[in-house]
């Protein structure tokens, strides 16, 4: 009789043992919340990819885009501004220069003009696409204008591949500029991983 007693006390101190161990875990920790996506895809070579609220576009900025011409150089070298924006051509060194602008996909030169020091020529652009810019005088001066519907644009590489990181989850259209064409399409940004695929 007292063997047993023994048994079923030592029974009990180990269920209350393995009871207060459990009680001691920590609860899992809540899964982290998905707040922004990469979004991936291919397009055709080149093209230009712009994400654009549903809403619609953002506002225009109320100030005209600015590339330089400093030390022999067009800074920055690659300029992304909006359809209808105004880009300052400023020449900001002590030496004449020119500009000359071109339309990528057909050649078709857009204007041509010099800047001497401190001169400043002002252009807007009014259709989508990439523009080559160099100077006549220094042919080692060369830049691109790439002319989008908003901010959040990126070019695709020759192999077509292009990608946006930390987008905020949401609606959005979008924008596709390539040969001389711009398809537009919507876009539901829901997940931490976003593929992109162009309906033509």
């Amino acid at each position: 009789m007292i063997i047993r007693t023994a048994v079923v006390v030592l029974s009990l101190m180990a269920a209350l043992a393995c009871g207060s161990s459990s009680s001691n875990t920590a609860p899992a920790a809540p899964a982290a919340t998905v707040t922004s996506s990469e979004i991936s895809g291919t397009v055709p070579r080149n093209a230009i990819v712009t994400l654009l609220p549903a809403s619609g576009a953002p506002p225009m900025p109320t100030e005209a885009a600015l590339m330089d011409q400093i030390s022999k150089q067009f800074i920055p070298n690659v300029l992304i501004v909006r359809q209808g924006q105004p880009v300052n051509f400023h020449n900001g060194e002590d030496m004449p220069h020119n500009v000359t602008v071109t339309r990528r996909t057909s050649g078709a030169e857009v204007f041509n003009v010099s800047t001497e020091r401190s001169q400043t020529y002002t252009h807007t652009f009014d259709r989508l696409g990439q523009y080559d810019v160099k100077c006549d005088i220094h042919e080692a001066m060369e830049a691109t204008v790439i002319v989008a519907r908003g901010p959040m644009t990126t070019v695709a590489g020759n192999d077509g591949a292009f990608s946006f990181q930390n987008v905020p989850l949401g609606a959005y259209t979008a924008s596709v500029t390539f040969e001389g064409q711009t398809v537009e399409q919507p876009l539901e940004v829901k997940a931490a991983r976003t593929e992109f695929k162009l309906v033509k």
